[in-house]
């Protein structure tokens, strides 16, 4: 119903593909919010109670979260985005075992948050390029901020979180198995994330110099 509201009243000038990501820019601040929640003392507690039974926060950040990611693996499949549709699989797999079998809330949010802080400007990236707004300093400033929280949280804090999940005897397969998938895809991202981010860093350089020069 977002999605619809957006597409034929706020934006309809835009492209589909705009609206859906002005929907998952929502979604991603929501889930962050609420994910941080779930934290027993903030950052700090992102790693207790592996495996561990859930608690109504955490249930109710998974349920949220688990209706967007399915809506969203519908349009994925529908508009062909294949590496989507694969990541989204392993994320509705682990967190619908969370929400169905009542445990391992903790690190399902944990990662919930790793992945979905980088997306508000990854999706921004797209709007900014479709609004025509490509060789601006707003721009490659964004860039430069999704590349350094995605290799942050995925490539630096997420091993962790993944060996962690996987070691726990108490976690479903399932949970295993998409913590390992969701590692391995964001380690495929990141190549192309770390030329993104020494482009996007040498581009503000070179304009910071040309300035000076000037």
């Amino acid at each position: 119903m977002l999605f619809a509201v957006i597409r034929l009243g706020f934006f309809r000038k835009y492209s589909a593909d705009f609206s859906n990501r002005v929907v998952s820019i929502i979604h991603a601040v929501v889930a962050i919010y609420y994910s941080y929640l779930c934290f027993e003392n903030g950052f700090a507690g992102m790693f207790n109670n592996v495996g561990g039974p859930n608690t109504e926060p955490q249930q109710l950040c998974m349920a949220v979260s688990l209706s967007y990611f399915v809506y969203d693996l519908v349009y994925c499949s529908v508009s062909g985005e294949l590496e989507s549709v694969l990541h989204h699989f392993f994320t509705i797999g682990g967190l619908a075992s969370g929400v169905l079998h009542g445990k391992s809330g903790a690190e399902l949010c944990a990662c919930l948050f790793l992945m979905e802080v980088s997306n508000p400007s990854l999706h921004l990236r797209t709007l900014l390029l479709e609004m025509g707004l490509k060789n601006t300093t707003l721009f490659s400033l964004n860039n430069l901020t999704f590349a350094s929280v995605f290799l942050a949280c995925r490539i630096v804090v997420g091993p962790p979180l993944v060996w962690k999940t996987i070691a726990c005897p108490t976690n479903d397969l399932i949970v295993k198995l998409g913590g390992f998938g969701i590692l391995a895809v964001s380690i495929m991202w990141g190549w192309r994330i770390v030329a993104m981010f020494v482009k996007e860093a040498k581009k503000l350089l070179g304009a910071g110099e040309t300035k000076k020069n000037k």
